[in-house]
């Protein structure tokens, strides 16, 4: 397979993003259409990439107190059983087709939701919260059951999860900044599985996965610390309008090869 000159630079924008806000959805279309891979080679690469470079921000993480551990263990846990049963449905059942139209209006519809709650808050997100000033967050049924579902929309979509599970920790109350931190701490385990899962399935493109992943894997340091010295809503403004932008190029692009558009 050939490789373009252009994919550090690409794997380096969508980096950032990726390790703070969910922004791995960035570059699951950048595998589609820079290199013209099927849709479900593109969602094991993008989780194995996850899985490998989410290591360094989340170091970052831990030393800056972003990670709330009790609520990382079990929310870990619960997603990667929803992951295990979505990557399978994915490898063995669901078109291609179906995929593409399903990931672009899930980008879109959480897109528009964080934006709306972001712009709403926005007075209220002013500084960084760590854990040395909350102690205490929600890790009982309400974040095992969001977990799961979180879990199995990742297999579905072939995020690395932060997609799903930084609005699923800020919707039980936790800072953003934590929100980020532990969701980035989740994804390990989560996208690591969910790759696994394609990859048994003769889905992954190693070359192709070393070309994007050492790149991304350089970046999300760097994305981590910069990330702790962001304005709260600036980091949710960006996540919003990133995925609403690449959700409908995505979707109306996937409705247009089945005749819809």
């Amino acid at each position: 397979m050939a490789l373009c000159a252009g994919d550090g630079a690409d794997s380096r924008s969508a980096s950032y993003l990726a390790r703070e806000v969910g922004g791995c959805f960035l570059r699951i279309p950048m595998l589609m259409y820079l290199f013209g891979v099927p849709i479900k080679t593109a969602y094991c690469i993008n989780q194995a990439v996850v899985a490998v470079t989410t290591i360094p921000g989340v170091i970052v993480h831990l030393k800056e107190k972003h990670v709330y551990v009790k609520g990382l263990a079990i929310a870990s846990v619960s997603a990667m059983a929803g992951v295990s049963i979505s990557a399978y449905l994915v490898a063995k059942y669901i078109p291609a087709s179906s995929l593409r139209v399903f990931f672009g209006l899930a980008c879109v519809a959480i897109g528009i939701y964080v934006l709306q709650k972001t712009l709403r808050a926005r007075k209220a997100l002013t500084r960084r919260v760590t854990m040395e000033s909350v102690k205490v967050l929600e890790h009982g049924f309400k974040l095992i059951a969001l977990m799961f579902l979180a879990g199995f929309a990742t297999g579905l979509c072939g995020f690395g999860g932060g997609i799903y599970f930084v609005p699923a920790f800020m919707s039980l109350g936790y800072p953003t900044h934590i929100a980020v931190g532990t969701s980035s701490a989740e994804m390990l385990p989560v996208a690591g599985l969910g790759s696994a899962m394609l990859t048994l399935n003769e889905f992954m493109y190693p070359l192709l996965f070393a070309a994007v992943g050492v790149p991304t894997l350089i970046a999300s340091w760097a994305g981590a610390k910069l990330a702790a010295r962001s304005p709260p809503w600036v980091l949710r403004a960006i996540y919003a309008l990133a995925i609403i932008g690449a959700g409908l190029y995505v979707a109306l692009d996937a409705l247009r090869r089945l005749g819809f558009a």
